[in-house]
C-alpha cells in the first residue's frame, strides 16, 4: 500500500523533534503570560457581553407593550439573542488560548526541574491552533458577511 505525498510528509514531521534553550523558553514564558492576560481579559467581556444580551432580554420582555414599542419591537429581544450568541461564539477561542498558557506554564515548570514536556508541550501548542484556527474561521465568515451586505447596498443603491 503506498503513502501519498502529505501523508509520508506528517508522518516525517511527526517523528521530528525540536528542543527549546535559553531565550527561546523566555519568550514562550512571556507568549504564556500575555496569553494568559488577554484570555482573562477575554472571559470578562464574554462575560459582560453575555450579562449585557439577558439584561436587553429581561428589560423587553418585562416592559409594558407600549413602552416596547417605543424602543421597536425587534430591538430589545434581537440585540439580546445577539448579544448572547457573540458572547457564546467568544467564549471558545478565549478558552482555547487559556488552555495554551496553563499548558505552557506546566511544560515551562517540568523544563525548569528537568523533566520532560514533551507532551505538555505538544497540547499547549494543539490549544494555540485551535484557537488561531476558530478566529481564522470567523474572520473569513465575518469578512463575507460583510462582502454581502455591501454588495447589497450596492445593488439596492443603483436600483433606486
Amino acid at each position: 500500500m503506498e503513502m501519498n505525498g502529505a501523508v509520508e510528509n506528517y508522518v516525517a514531521i511527526e517523528n521530528q523533534q525540536i528542543e527549546l534553550k535559553g531565550v527561546t523558553l523566555l519568550h514562550l514564558d512571556e507568549i504564556r503570560k500575555w496569553t494568559r492576560f488577554m484570555s482573562i481579559l477575554g472571559f470578562v467581556a464574554v462575560g459582560l457581553l453575555f450579562l449585557l444580551g439577558i439584561v436587553f432580554l429581561i428589560t423587553f420582555l418585562t416592559r409594558p407593550p407600549m413602552q416596547a414599542d417605543e424602543l421597536g419591537i425587534f430591538f430589545g429581544p434581537w440585540m439580546g439573542i445577539f448579544y448572547v450568541l457573540f458572547a457564546v461564539i467568544y467564549f471558545f477561542p478565549v478558552l482555547y488560548m487559556y488552555r495554551f498558557s496553563i499548558n505552557a506554564k506546566r511544560s515551562l515548570v517540568q523544563i525548569n526541574s528537568g523533566e520532560s514536556s514533551n507532551e505538555l508541550m505538544a497540547k499547549a501548542i494543539v490549544y494555540l491552533k485551535k484557537h488561531f484556527r476558530y478566529v481564522g474561521i470567523f474572520t473569513i465568515i465575518f469578512l463575507a458577511v460583510y462582502l454581502v451586505v455591501f454588495v447589497g447596498i450596492g445593488i439596492a443603491m443603483l436600483i433606486k
